[in-house]
């Protein structure tokens, strides 16, 4: 489920360290997806895939306007 672009994201008002650790855990998600070490490692089918790529938009684009950088 792809979430509407009119919707605030959530994770703008977000304490710099929870953001931090957040786009941390996507970077290793988004690493273990790409090796199908996730869901008992066959990795995320399509639905799961496109709400993990979603959210991890939203947590970089927070992380993003509060100065994170890497």
């Amino acid at each position: 489920m792809t979430q509407p672009a009119e919707q605030e994201n959530p994770f703008l008002g977000m304490d710099y360290d929870w953001l931090d650790v957040l786009t941390d855990m996507v970077d290793d998600f988004w690493d273990k997806d790409r090796h199908g070490e996730l869901a008992g490692g066959w990795g995320y089918d399509h639905d799961k895939q496109e709400a993990l790529g979603a959210m991890g938009s939203l947590i970089k684009e927070a992380a993003r306007r509060r100065g994170l950088s890497y």
